[in-house]
């Protein structure tokens, strides 16, 4: 190459690349992580600086600052001049990446096959080795022909007829995908590089570190990496790490500086409408579901479950927000994080907002009934089996010290055993974070409710439930951090809860009339507990019908004294036979008292 090296300067607010400089690893050996992770956040992190390479640590290495040094320059390494077409057989030298050294290196490869869509590129020294023709095959026609979820399109024409068309640097219709032996970090209990994708190929010539003076060498091709050992490129894995890397290039494409959360869960997306497999994030997902959505880790420790998190998302999109055009409208959407999925949804006429919508998605996340309250919490395409932060079966409980970083949500089980009576619950937060709290309700392990447990001013909130041990057998407290506006989603904070089991809330009711009007009245409950913020409910009748002048269903009664004392004033117009008016008091659904409008 003949071009001049570049100075490329590029703040935390024009980061465009180093999003997407996307390294997949999976760590085997080791029975808690499963799949692939992607290093792009902790070198952005890091470096604060465009580069053009990732390093993807071992799972127990020390989290530490990395630079990379100066690739060795091969002069015998060619331009590449764009040809109208390669021939089987073609020998070519890309640059890549040791992951082990931190430098670049140059893989000399051969053609193996020539698609529709693609160049198959293999790494000589793996050839007849990790890499035979039957595998070569499998990946030209998988991206070519066929994929699990649709036998008459396959990885390339699915992908872009949804997402959009790819890049051409290179000005080749074609794909390159290079088949190599990533040298990387793995070890028994390490990690290995599943494949990547390099927004270095997307530029120009030499790029230069503007901090430390690394050079980094472009390909300018519009390239896809998978690896060959110990992955098996053209077996289902290896296949879905081709769909997951494919829409990463297409994503560069569309909006170069996307969130990575965003664009990692629509490549875990795309391999799904390819019909490959992505129980290895999943699964991750189920066991530590207490992770951000939308912040991704620093530092070099494996956190599969953001994966699966960001793939969930995308799926629930899918599934309840106007199917696969709208994760279609996520990638097209020039705005990112956040700001881009409500823009997409305004695309499609969706006027929920992504926090209403994460509110539900959490709940699906550990109910997934498709069968319960119109099938907002559930799913049909995965079957989640979320483990609980923790799990209480004695009361009273008192802890303290949670911490919870932006969308994400705890999941607390309550449970009775050997008692019943009220589930007195508190929750005390740092007043400062806007939490949201939801409630679920279990009976044979069935749903039977879900509530809102507001908060208060300061960030407190008290809730009892009734017949806890009896009518309700489990409570599930999932607490969640939700702020507004977006630029505080970096922050974590801390809460409390504690419980205790007493007797049913029970109420003391009464009606007081107006001393000077005889049409003004006030109804009054005194429960024998604070229930704080849940109201009881008031409905008043005239006979078999509802007073339509005053009410027209059940309401909230209003809270005088914090929770220990609740009044509804009532006014009847002269229209209205006295004698026939009815009132009834309920709490979380429950009848708790009812009369006639003479004064007790």
């Amino acid at each position: 190459m003949t071009a001049n090296p570049i100075q490329l300067y590029v703040s935390r607010s024009t980061h465009f690349a180093l999003r997407h400089i996307t390294i997949i690893f999976t760590v085997l050996g080791v029975p808690t992580v499963h799949g692939w992770i992607d290093g792009t956040p902790f070198f952005y992190d890091r470096s604060n600086v465009w580069v053009s390479s990732e390093i993807v640590l071992d799972v127990d290495t020390d989290d530490k600052s990395i630079t990379l040094p100066n690739p060795p320059v091969d002069t015998s390494v060619p331009a590449q001049p764009c040809v109208p077409e390669l021939a089987v057989g073609s020998r070519q030298s890309f640059f890549s990446i040791d992951f082990r050294k931190r430098e670049q290196y140059v893989v000399q490869s051969t053609l193996q096959k020539v698609g529709t869509f693609c160049y198959i590129f293999v790494e000589d020294s793996q050839w007849g080795q990790t890499v035979n023709a039957a595998a070569v095959e499998a990946v030209r026609h998988a991206f070519d022909d066929a994929t699990p979820a649709d036998l008459g399109r396959g990885i390339y024409e699915i992908e872009t007829a949804l997402f959009g068309p790819p890049p051409n640097i290179d000005g080749e219709d074609k794909i390159y995908i290079l088949l190599l032996d990533i040298r990387d970090l793995a070890t028994v209990s390490g990690g290995f590089i599943g494949g990547f994708f390099s927004p270095v190929d997307q530029q120009r010539g030499v790029l230069r570190h503007p901090e430390f003076g690394t050079l980094v060498h472009s390909n300018e091709r519009d390239m896809i990496y998978v690896d060959t050992h110990p992955l098996d490129a053209g077996g289902e894995k290896g296949l879905g790490v081709l769909a997951h890397e494919f829409q990463h290039l297409i994503h560069w494409q569309q909006d170069k500086d996307e969130e990575i959360w965003v664009n990692e869960g629509c490549s875990d997306y795309a391999m799904f409408i390819c019909g490959y497999s992505v129980e290895d994030h999943v699964i991750p997902f189920e066991r530590n579901a207490s992770v951000s959505l939308v912040n991704w880790p620093h530092g070099s420790r494996s956190q599969l479950s953001h994966y699966g998190a960001a793939y969930m998302w995308m799926l629930y999109l899918h599934e309840h927000y106007g199917g696969a055009e709208t994760i279609a409208a996520v990638v097209k959407q020039r705005g990112n994080g956040i700001t881009g999925i409500n823009n997409a949804l305004d695309s499609r006429g969706v006027t929920k907002r992504f926090s209403t919508i994460f509110s539900d998605w959490k709940i699906a996340n550990f109910l997934d009934d498709s069968d319960f309250a119109e099938g907002q919490y559930g799913y049909r395409n995965e079957h989640l089996n979320l483990q609980l932060h923790r799990n209480h079966q004695s009361h009273p409980v008192a802890v303290t010290g949670n911490r919870l970083a932006a969308y994400a949500a705890d999941y607390i089980g309550l449970s009775a055993v050997g008692g019943a009576g009220s589930l007195n619950i508190a929750i005390e937060t740092d007043g400062e974070h806007a939490y949201q709290i939801r409630v679920i309700e279990l009976q044979s392990s069935q749903p039977i409710a879900v509530r809102r447990m507001p908060l208060i001013g300061d960030g407190k909130a008290q809730l009892s439930i009734p017949n806890f041990g009896t009518a309700v057998e489990q409570v599930i407290l999932v607490p969640s951090v939700q702020p507004e506006p977006f630029s505080s989603i970096e922050k974590t904070t801390s809460y409390a809860y504690s419980t205790r089991l007493g007797e049913n809330v029970a109420f003391r009711l009464a009606v007081l009339p107006n001393p000077v009007h005889p049409r003004y009245w006030d109804i009054i409950a005194v429960p024998d507990d604070v229930i704080s913020v849940m109201a009881p409910l008031i409905s008043v009748t005239e006979g078999e019908s509802v007073v339509t002048s005053v009410i027209t269903a059940r309401v909230p009664m209003k809270s005088v004294r914090s929770g220990a004392l609740y009044s509804f004033p009532l006014y009847l117009s002269p229209a209205v036979n006295l004698e026939e008016v009815h009132w009834k008091v309920f709490f979380l659904d429950a009848l708790v008292g009812e009369g006639n409008l003479e004064p007790n």
